[in-house]
């Protein structure tokens, strides 16, 4: 296991270029920290002692800039770099650390205005910098636990919430003639971009299946969202296809 000062000083390396490129804005405020299932897997110390420097390093930049809404400063952290020092990935590190920024800068109600941001930045700097240190009677707290895996499966009702845009089948005319009618299930991935990246027919007739696959391609879907991240999922979707008049 590195040693944590090692770490840090791996860190100081690239914190100078890291907050010089810091800027732009997440969805607003009434966007809330979605946690992940009970299903978690145990952190790795190392990546997760890097990005709580990293986001202390963020939460005190935006004091000494005065940035005024808590979405400031989870932008900032989100787009620090994504690998560690040499390379490896830290996502799942990252989004643990981003959930715990999200527990103590709160999304304020206009009838519950709380404290100034700053009071609660400081209360982040305080917390993030005890869990750091490992004084923290645990370092996993139970509401950011990590999510087993990067790709979650949702049902047919929530994919069809999340639709964007929506290409109708169009059958061939000797389908429509015999009046073929029936429901097509598909087994589909949705990318984090919204797309769809891989289809399979489950059940259906085989008549309706071609022309149901070459338009489910074409649909576009709001990215699901997991701690404030987009996330690949899988679904079903059920085309019904009446009989045609």
């Amino acid at each position: 296991m590195l040693h944590p000062n090692v770490l840090l000083a791996d860190f100081i390396v690239l914190s100078a270029s890291l907050l010089a490129s810091q800027t732009g804005t997440l969805p607003g405020p009434e966007t809330v920290l979605q946690h992940s299932p009970s299903t978690a897997v145990e952190p790795n110390r190392a990546p997760v002692v890097l990005e709580l420097d990293r986001a202390i390093l963020v939460l005190k930049r935006g004091l000494k800039e005065n940035w005024a809404t808590r979405d400031q400063y989870l932008t900032a952290f989100e787009k620090t770099s994504s690998t560690d020092p040499t390379g490896r990935p830290v996502m799942a590190a990252k989004s643990y650390v981003e959930c715990a920024i999200g527990e103590q800068l709160r999304t304020h109600q206009a009838w519950d205005e709380g404290p100034p941001i700053g009071v609660e930045v400081h209360r982040a700097i305080a917390e993030l910098t005890e869990r750091r240190e490992g004084q923290a009677a645990a370092l996993q707290p139970s509401s950011c636990a990590f999510p087993a895996s990067q790709k979650i499966t949702v049902s047919a009702g929530v994919s069809a919430s999340m639709l964007k845009t929506k290409v109708v089948p169009v059958y061939p005319a000797e389908v429509l003639k015999n009046h073929v009618s029936g429901m097509v299930v598909l087994h589909a991935t949705i990318s984090t971009k919204g797309v769809v990246e891989a289809i399979t027919v489950i059940s259906g007739p085989a008549s309706l299946q071609e022309a149901t696959l070459d338009a489910v391609r074409q649909w576009t879907f709001r990215p699901y969202q997991l701690n404030n991240r987009p996330i690949e999922v899988e679904t079903t979707i059920n085309i019904v296809v009446p009989p045609s008049r």
